[in-house]
């Protein structure tokens, strides 16, 4: 759907021309105009001086919307033709003539004007709001009313906010992603396979009720050797640095000596493990 517009100005306004042809027909198709108005852009240097000038206004008679095009920004302009379209609604479903005042100052005098006037304030934002997140949200790629630059700046913002965290992207995109990270011979199913060596991991229910046993000393190791095993059971009854214990020293001193050699031992075996779990949790 499609109405005739006429640049009373003679001035250039860009895209402006193509958005009110977008607009009105998502507002021609919602409210099944049988009737199309023409849009005239106008230009009033004498009303242009008057802050509280007109912006637009609708003609029943003929089916006009004129708008006042002096200084404004195309949006405003937009919002105007939004509102005035209301105005034609209203009068092909034989509303508009309420009857009563209709002169100046008629919001004040004229109920039934004013309720028509709500309608067109509150339904032509509406119904704007909507076209407007239509265009801007739909497909980039199928839209017919975006240029390639557009589109490109669109996708390179999209890839910029992606990329440091703005814009987070949906799981299945993560998961597909992860997985093209991957070499030809996939290693995510063999992380899996290693974690199956261990009892520990591989049944949720174990974790219930057993979570001492996930403490800093009790850690999943990756490929620990024999020998590393062997040297473990050295240093935890002496440790490299220190002399055993003399004869007849004190039981508490003994016992502080031997927390310290185990936690000690502890972070030796946590910096050198591949997977460390800490009351159930993986922390590493």
């Amino acid at each position: 759907m499609s109405c005739k517009i006429h640049n009373n100005v003679g001035g250039d306004f860009g895209d402006l021309e193509g958005h009110i042809q977008d607009m009105y027909g998502f507002f021609s198709n919602k409210y099944s105009f049988d009737k199309h108005p023409a849009i005239h852009l106008d230009s009033d240097e004498q009303n242009k001086a008057e802050i509280l000038g007109k912006t637009a206004y609708y003609d029943p008679q003929t089916h006009e919307v004129h708008i006042y095009t002096d200084g404004r920004h195309p949006k405003d302009m937009l919002r105007s033709i939004a509102h005035e379209l209301i105005h034609h609604k209203q009068n092909l479903e034989d509303r508009l003539q309420v009857g009563g005042y209709n002169g100046p100052g008629y919001y004040l005098k004229n109920d039934k004007l004013k309720d028509i006037e709500h309608e067109a304030m509150l339904e032509g934002n509406a119904c704007m709001r909507e076209w407007e997140d239509t265009k801007k949200h739909t497909n980039p790629k199928e839209s017919k009313d975006m240029s390639l630059k557009e589109w490109k700046n669109n996708e390179l913002n999209g890839l910029l906010l992606k990329k440091f965290g703005i814009l987070k992207e949906s799981k299945d995109q993560l998961e597909e992603n992860d997985c093209n990270k991957c070499e030809d011979d996939c290693k995510c199913e063999e992380e899996i396979e290693e974690g199956r060596l261990n009892p520990r991991t591989t049944n949720k229910d174990k974790f219930v009720g057993h979570e001492d046993r996930y403490q800093a000393d009790r850690i999943h190791e990756g490929d620990e050797d024999d020998d590393n095993k062997k040297k473990f059971k050295k240093e935890k009854k002496f440790d490299n640095d220190s002399k055993p214990p003399k004869p007849g020293a004190p039981a508490a001193a003994e016992e502080e000596d031997e927390k310290e050699k185990t936690l000690q031992e502890a972070i030796r075996r946590i910096a050198k493990a591949k997977k460390v779990f800490l009351k159930g949790k993986r922390i590493k």
